[in-house]
């Protein structure tokens, strides 16, 4: 019984959050987990809604959840290393976009290319300056016309430039 519970909360939730009601999406994915604490797809979405808030802490803590419970889940490493990126805790972001990147195996899809972006973009707070231009260029060998991934790149070599 407890898992339809979850399940239909978790449904709702969902349905609350695809109309843009944040508030409410959160209130229902809470009741979700007051069934199964365990629910991890909830406990990762609560997590996004968080991050779209700018709620970086909940976020965080929401993530760290779904990894006590799964750390196979490839996506909530994604969603940690932008939400550590996001407050500034490069080195660990750095390490949350590896985790993911070692374990995707989509290397071509949209997903992949942002991730290594976001890892350099990590890499570069850490003034990492190398290893963020590797990442670049492998993002851009995806998609040429990266823009963001092509301004990191021009940015970085200015900065090494400085340093010269």
């Amino acid at each position: 019984m407890a898992k339809k519970e979850v399940e239909m909360f978790h449904r709702q939730a969902m349905s609350f959050l695809g109309r843009g009601e944040t508030r409410k999406a959160l209130e229902f994915f809470d009741r979700a987990l007051k069934f199964d604490d365990d629910y991890f797809p909830a406990w990762n979405n609560k997590g996004i809604v968080h991050l779209e808030l700018k709620e970086y802490r909940q976020a965080l803590d929401c993530f760290n959840h779904v990894i006590r419970i799964n750390s196979l889940d490839r996506m909530v490493w994604y969603n940690k290393g932008c939400t550590l990126l996001f407050l500034e805790e490069y080195d660990e972001s750095v390490k949350a976009f590896g985790n993911f990147l070692s374990t995707y195996s989509k290397k071509d899809d949209g997903f992949y290319k942002f991730a290594l972006y976001m890892q350099a973009k990590g890499f570069y707070g850490l003034k990492e300056y190398e290893k963020s231009i590797g990442l670049l260029q492998n993002a851009l060998k995806i998609d040429e016309n990266f823009v963001e991934a092509q301004e990191l790149l021009n940015l970085v070599l200015k900065e090494i430039e400085k340093k010269e």
